[in-house]
């Protein structure tokens, strides 16, 4: 019995044994292939820092390429709008000075106020006031005598004011135009009643009317023969304006 016992633990010591010792004999290949493995990696772990260095540094010398481009453009792209901004301002101030020069039609107006060194007349049904010119610019608008001459045809502002001094009566005007017809139209007309005491009260007017060239414009006070009119320049005047 013993000895089947003996013989047992012998069998199964050398099994032990044997197990072991292919442990060991695949621990040792396993080592071989291992250090195999990293001796291969070695000259690629020696590399790649350096490769990881040239690619960062070409990408850093592309980065700085590409920002001193873009810095280049935005100063040309700043030149020609400075450039672009001088020339258009240049374009214009040469129009404007052209214009000037080749006598661009300026608004045309004339102001008539009444004559203080003379008095209102009688001309036939008419009272007519004695003006002269106080404002007038352009070349479609003229005066002569107590008349508005219409140089240009066009569509144009005509007012007139007279303050009447005249006690207890229907005070008025009109403005008529003559053609080279000769006919006379009306174009505009006011009416005042006076009062008895402190008789002074406006009569102003105002329209715009189209007039051909040559047209004679005038302010006359028809039927009142002994109208009292104030001959203040703020106070009594005739003008018209062009619309350009």
């Amino acid at each position: 019995m013993l000895y089947h016992a003996l013989l047992l633990v012998s069998t199964l010591t050398v099994s032990f044994s044997f197990f072991l010792v292919y442990k060991v004999a695949v621990l040792e290949d396993d080592i071989n292939k291992l250090r195999g493995d990293i001796s291969n990696l070695k000259p690629h772990s020696k590399e790649s820092p350096d490769g990881m260095m040239t690619g960062m540094s070409r990408t850093w010398e592309r980065s700085k390429q590409v920002a001193s481009l873009n810095s280049q453009q935005q100063r040309q792209t700043e030149k020609d709008s400075q450039t672009l901004c001088s020339s258009t301002a240049s374009s214009l101030r040469m129009k404007r000075e052209q214009a000037g020069c080749s006598g661009v039609v300026q608004q045309s107006f004339l102001q008539l106020s009444a004559n203080t060194k003379e008095q209102p007349f009688v001309r036939g049904n008419v009272t007519v006031i004695p003006w002269i010119v106080a404002l007038h610019q352009g070349e479609a608008i003229s005066s002569t005598g107590d008349r508005i001459i219409i140089q240009q045809e066009g569509f144009f502002i005509v007012f007139g004011q007279v303050l009447f001094q005249s006690p207890g009566t229907i005070m008025g005007h009109i403005v008529r135009s003559r053609g080279t017809n000769q006919r006379s139209t009306e174009l505009l007309r006011c009416l005042q009643e006076m009062p008895q005491t402190n008789c002074a009260n406006t009569c102003h007017t105002g329209g715009m009317v189209k007039l051909e060239r040559e047209d004679e414009l005038e302010l006359v006070i028809p039927d009142r023969p002994q109208a009292q009119v104030s001959m203040d320049a703020d106070s009594t005047f005739f003008g018209i304006i062009r619309l350009n």
